[in-house]
This record gives C-alpha cells, structure tokens and sequence, in this order.
C-alpha cells in the first residue's frame, strides 16, 4: 500500500506562491475543503494542490472570489455541467475582451514609443551639430 503524499502549510505556502493566511482564508469560505488536521496542523493533499491550481488560474483570469465558489459549489455540490460550461465560456469570452483593450493599447504605446524616439533621435542629432567642438 502506498502512502499519499502530504504537504505542510509551510510547503504549500512555498509551492502555490500564497501566503499561509490567505490558505487558511479560502478554507474559511469554503473554496478548500476537507483538508485533513493531525492536532492543529492542517495536511494538504495532492487534490488541495490542484484545486489551488485551479483558484489561482481563475483569480488571474479576473474571478472573483464568489464566482470561484459559485464554480466550485457547482462542481462539488450539484455537478451541473451546463451552469459550469456557461461559466466558463463566459469568463473565456471575458478574458478575450480583456486581450484585445490589451493589444489595442500595446499598439498605441508602440505606436507613442516611435513617435518620441524619432523626436529624441532629431533633437540629440539638431543639438550634435549646432554645439561648439
């Protein structure tokens, strides 16, 4: 029989880049669950990694912290794969919108960016000349 690999707070913290409070944080609303205790200390599993995994990857798509948990209470609870697609088509499409102001205001920054090169490129090239040796 094979033991599960078990990580510590301190590890998890490490792994996932999150401090210990926000862990215990998303185990208070919920957004971790079943995380197993030996005295005091909490014992994360593999599946607590992966849901973190998860958690991170929607907060930096712009979920917020309820919608993570209306995802998850759809997953866990009720398993309505229909409520989860639409979510996540819609945080798709979200995200899209958000690519494209994106690349639209990259563009105007490179666009600003050549103008004021060409204009500091011209004044150093005016004032190379027009100074005494």
């Amino acid at each position: 029989m094979t033991t599960k690999q078990t990580y510590t707070i301190r590890q998890v913290s490490e792994l996932c880049s999150l401090p210990p409070s926000t862990l215990r944080y998303y185990e208070e609303v919920g957004l971790l669950k079943d995380v197993p205790r030996k005295g005091q200390r909490r014992i994360y599993e593999q599946r607590h990694l992966n849901r973190l995994g998860a958690i991170n990857c929607f907060k930096h798509t712009g979920m917020t912290i309820q919608q993570i948990q209306k995802f998850f209470y759809y997953e866990d609870e009720t398993q309505d794969y229909d409520t989860l697609v639409t979510m996540l088509q819609e945080q798709c499409t979200a995200l899209e919108e958000q690519l494209t102001l994106l690349l639209d205001n990259q563009a105007h920054l490179q666009n600003k960016l050549k103008t004021y090169e060409e204009r500091k490129d011209a004044f150093e090239a005016e004032h190379a000349v027009n100074s005494p040796s």
